[in-house]
């Protein structure tokens, strides 16, 4: 397909100032809300927890477990800023799966650092205690996902199917 041929090319310089002002406005209230949105805040604690927590182990733990659990808790963020920035239960549901998936993977990084390392069994359970209370504010989020609009396509690798 040329991009350029396309009909439908959008092109923000096209709008009317009114035009142009009320996106802006649209898309700065959205930003506002994941902001200050339980799940944002949260990922948020948690990716500081992480960090404070990856500095207090000892550099041979440090380097077998920092990179996978700073990576699970950064990609928490940008994850649920992209699901909360489209009315597409699709590209939500995707979102989720990965924020899922990043925060399942911090749960059982700390099992693995309580049994096999001497981390601080304190930031680890504070670990664990965030960990417990984002799950119980993602299950609330996905709830609201009925909300969202329906496509006029289909997931074509076949993962997501809305009932």
């Amino acid at each position: 397909m040329n991009w350029d041929d396309d009909d439908d090319d959008f092109s923000f310089e096209d709008l009317s100032p009114e035009e142009k002002e009320k996106l802006e406005r649209e898309m700065r209230e959205r930003e506002e809300r994941t902001r200050n949105h339980p799940l944002f805040l949260k990922a948020r604690d948690i990716y500081d927890t992480v960090n404070a927590f990856v500095e207090s182990l000892d550099k041979e733990e440090r380097e077998m477990f920092a990179g996978t659990l700073k990576e699970s808790a950064m990609l928490l963020l940008p994850k649920i800023a992209g699901a909360m920035s489209v009315d597409s239960w699709l590209l939500s549901m995707q979102n989720a799966a990965i924020v899922r998936y990043h925060a399942e993977n911090l749960m059982t990084q700390t099992s693995g650092l309580k049994m096999f390392t001497k981390a601080d069994k304190d930031y680890v359970a504070v670990l664990r205690q965030e960990m417990e209370e984002f799950k119980q504010l993602f299950k609330q989020w996905v709830a609201t996902f009925e909300n969202l609009n329906d496509e006029d396509y289909l997931d074509d690798w076949g993962l997501f199917f809305r009932k």
